[in-house]
């Protein structure tokens, strides 16, 4: 695992304030066009918001965000003998990999299911109970959550130090993507880049 190094906060380079700019533009379009009119009344429509967060708690799949903290845990372990840091500098930076860490997982997860019913991999047949398929939540919903997701995630990793740091969880941010999008259909590159996604966390 990478370990986590602390740092002082510093100015955020061109090149990187470019990237984060360039990756949130994708962001707001890795979902493709609007959702046709004829898909979204094949949903069924009379899903509430209640239901709608359980289904994207559902689709989120949570139970894969403790080993996500775990790793991130790990890795500030390992930096245990770097230079020591104000407690609260440590702890700011602790709670920042946390946080990036989660919404990549529990974003990949709902990218992943979109995709796939959108793609027509997930139908009735094939994966009856998944919440975009019953229609307990609309692909809209799925669309805002995750701009405002990734949104959020952008911003808070201008915060992360340091600078090396922010490319590594940036990369791995695309990579995830990639891999539930384009990726996940190639047999051994997929494997390749899951591992890649694992230690870099």
């Amino acid at each position: 695992s990478t370990s986590l190094p602390i740092g002082t906060p510093t100015l955020v380079p061109s090149r990187f304030r470019m990237a984060v700019t360039v990756t949130l533009a994708a962001t707001l379009s890795l979902l493709g066009p609007r959702v046709r009119p004829s898909r979204r009344r094949a949903a069924v429509a009379s899903s509430s918001a209640t239901g709608e967060l359980r289904g994207l708690l559902q689709m989120a799949r949570l139970k894969n965000v403790p080993m996500g903290a775990a790793l991130v845990a790990f890795g500030a372990y390992g930096a245990r003998h770097a230079p020591p840091r104000p407690p609260t500098m440590v702890a700011s930076q602790l709670v920042l990999g946390v946080a990036t860490t989660t919404i990549v997982t529990t974003g990949s997860m709902l990218i992943n299911d979109y995709h796939d019913w959108r793609g027509g991999v997930d139908t009735a047949e094939t994966k009856p109970g998944r919440p975009l398929v019953t229609g307990e939540v609309r692909p809209e919903t799925v669309k805002l959550v995750l701009k405002w997701g990734y949104a959020l995630h952008l911003t808070l990793l201008c915060l992360v130090e340091p600078a090396a740091l922010r490319l590594l969880v940036l990369a791995n941010t695309l990579l995830t993507y990639l891999y539930s999008v384009h990726l996940k259909p190639v047999t051994g590159v997929k494997n390749a880049v899951c591992a890649g996604i694992i230690s870099m966390a």
